[in-house]
């Protein structure tokens, strides 16, 4: 028989409140909205300088990449679509993660399955990054990892109807 005092049960109710594992996924996607939104205006800012500001700056960078033994391929235009596209992939997750966050209150199983698929998805591009030697990816590849945990927990699931 089970438990139906057991805390995931509680979650079933129509009036329960959120589990402190679902809000703690809400403003950690919150927080990584803003950052995404405010590194995609970092990159804006980027693109806004002109040519012979960009210019200089890339040459420093060769100059001091060549310091260092490390042959740098770039030109202008590259470095240009590079942040074009930074400016397209941070804006996109920071806009996605704020939207998905602001929808979390909403008990359905599509907000559940759309974090659970929105986490999987740039926990599996963070994972590319650290197996492609950017040791630094580990930070927010663990902070995917702990919300896709989190959106698993028995509490969790029970709040949006799938147990």
């Amino acid at each position: 028989m089970p438990d139906f005092n057991a805390p995931h049960y509680e979650a079933l109710r129509p009036d329960a409140p959120m589990p402190k594992r679902v809000s703690t996924v809400r403003t950690l996607m919150y927080i990584g909205g803003v950052c995404g939104i405010l590194m995609s205006l970092l990159f804006v800012m980027g693109l806004s300088a002109s040519p012979e500001e960009m210019q200089a700056a890339l040459d420093e960078q060769t100059a001091m990449a060549a310091e260092q033994g490390v042959a740098m391929a770039f030109d202008l235009d590259m470095m240009r679509s590079f942040m074009a596209f930074a400016v397209v992939v941070t804006g996109l997750y920071g806009a996605l993660s704020f939207f998905i966050a602001s929808r979390l209150r909403n008990r359905t199983v599509g907000v559940f399955w759309a974090t659970m698929l929105f986490q999987g998805v740039a926990g599996g591009i963070l994972l590319w990054g650290l197996l492609g030697g950017e040791i630094l990816m580990i930070v927010p590849l663990g902070f995917a990892v702990t919300m896709l945990g989190f959106m698993w927990a028995k509490e969790s699931r029970a709040y949006y109807g799938l147990l």
